[in-house]
């Protein structure tokens, strides 16, 4: 569905509530089945920096190099794929992750930077076509990905710790 350039940051977000509240199940879903909150920072985080760093920086690299055309552009997809992983085995070598968790990394990395360059395109179509860029969308869209994850998360342990208090309460 293409987006209209005047529309505003909350109709911009409400198109995006499915992709929201995916993440929002996904971070439910972790803590449902392991709790650690390395898992879930891992998701948010990797999310969060795919979007606002390695996703543009892999738009740039693209765009700049003219490669663009190369593979009818679907050079995009290793190029993601290769900073992505490769930015996560650096980290790995600081934070020394187990293998679960470095493959999620990677994973998820390698979904924020391609949204990321999507993002950034979709940016620099509009400054071309004369259409207003929401600074809101681009700087405060992968923070809210990040938060939806971390929601989902926490959520499971409220409604735990709600019921508990009611149950206390009550019986």
């Amino acid at each position: 569905m293409p987006v209209d350039p005047l529309s505003s940051f909350l109709d911009r977000l409400s198109m995006a509530s499915s992709l929201l509240g995916g993440v929002f199940v996904i971070g439910f879903l972790i803590a449902w089945g392991d709790p650690d909150p390395k898992v879930i920072l891992t998701l948010a985080i990797g999310l969060s920096c795919g979007m606002l760093l390695l996703g543009p920086y892999a738009a740039a690299a693209l765009y700049t190099t003219r490669l663009q055309h190369v593979w009818h552009g679907h050079l995009r997809w290793p190029l993601c794929l290769i900073l992505a992983v490769s930015s996560v085995v650096l980290l790995d070598s600081f934070l020394h992750w187990s293998t679960p968790q470095l493959v999620l990394a990677a994973a998820v990395a390698t979904v924020g930077t391609v949204f990321g360059h999507d993002a950034s395109l979709a940016v620099l179509e509009l400054r071309r076509s004369a259409g207003q860029v929401d600074p809101w969308m681009v700087g405060l869209f992968p923070a809210l990905v990040g938060l939806a994850a971390l929601a989902g998360y926490c959520s499971l342990g409220f409604a735990i710790g709600a019921y508990q208090v009611t149950r206390a309460f009550v019986g």
